[in-house]
C-alpha cells in the first residue's frame, strides 16, 4: 500500500492533468472559431464593405463639388475657359486621391478589426485557463467576432474620408467671392452716382 503522502500527490497530479486538458480543449475550441475556414471570405466581405463606403463618400463629394464648380464658373463667366479646364483637372486630381485614401483607410480597418479580433481571442484564452469551458468560450469567440465586425464598421462609416476636395473647394469659394465683389461694383446702390438727388 502507497503512502497517504503519495495518494495525494498522485491525485494532484491527476487533477492538475484533467485542469490541463481541459484549458487545452477550451482553447483549441477558442482558436477554431478565429481560425474558421470562411474567417478570411469574412475580412474580405469586411474589407470590400468598407472600401465601398469610402469610395461612395469620394462620389458623393465629386458630385457636390462638380455642381458647385459648374455653377461657380458660370457665374464668374469662365465655362469653357482656360480656368474651367484647371479646375476640373484639379477635380480630378483630387477625386483620385480621395479613391487612393479610401483604399488605404479601408485596409487600416481591416487592420484594426484583425487586431481587435486577436486581443478578444487572448482575452478568452486567459479566461480558459481560469476556468471557462469550451462550450461557452465557443458562444463568447463567436459573439466577439461578430460584436468586433460591427464596432469595426461602425467606426469607419463615423470617421468618414474626411474633406477630399479642399482644392476645388478653395476654387469655389474665390470664384463666388469674385463674383461678389464684382456685383458690388457694378450695383447702382451705393456707388457714386447711385444715391445722386440732381434738382433736389
Amino acid at each position: 500500500m502507497g503512502s497517504p503522502g503519495n495518494s495525494a500527490q498522485r491525485e494532484a497530479q491527476r487533477a492538475e492533468a484533467e485542469r490541463q486538458a481541459r484549458i487545452a480543449s477550451t482553447t483549441k475550441q477558442i482558436n477554431s472559431a478565429y481560425d474558421a475556414p470562411g474567417r478570411q471570405a469574412q475580412y474580405d466581405d469586411f474589407l470590400k464593405a468598407v472600401r465601398q463606403n469610402y469610395t461612395d463618400d469620394a462620389t458623393r463629394q465629386k458630385q457636390v463639388a462638380d455642381r458647385g464648380l459648374k455653377f461657380s464658373l458660370a457665374r464668374g463667366g469662365l465655362t469653357g475657359g482656360s480656368a474651367a479646364v484647371d479646375a476640373n483637372r484639379r477635380s480630378g486630381e483630387e477625386f483620385q486621391r480621395g479613391i487612393l485614401q479610401a483604399e488605404d483607410l479601408a485596409q487600416g480597418a481591416l487592420g484594426d478589426l484583425k487586431m481587435s479580433d486577436e486581443q478578444s481571442r487572448l482575452q478568452l484564452i486567459q479566461m480558459a485557463q481560469s476556468g471557462l469551458d469550451s462550450a461557452t468560450a465557443a458562444q463568447r469567440a463567436n459573439a466577439s467576432i461578430a460584436a468586433g465586425a460591427q464596432t469595426a464598421m461602425s467606426d469607419a462609416k463615423a470617421k468618414g474620408l474626411g474633406d477630399v476636395f479642399g482644392s476645388t473647394i478653395k476654387t469655389i469659394g474665390a470664384q463666388q467671392e469674385a463674383a461678389a465683389q464684382r456685383r458690388g461694383q457694378t450695383s447702382a446702390v451705393g456707388s457714386l452716382y447711385g444715391n445722386a438727388t440732381w434738382g433736389r
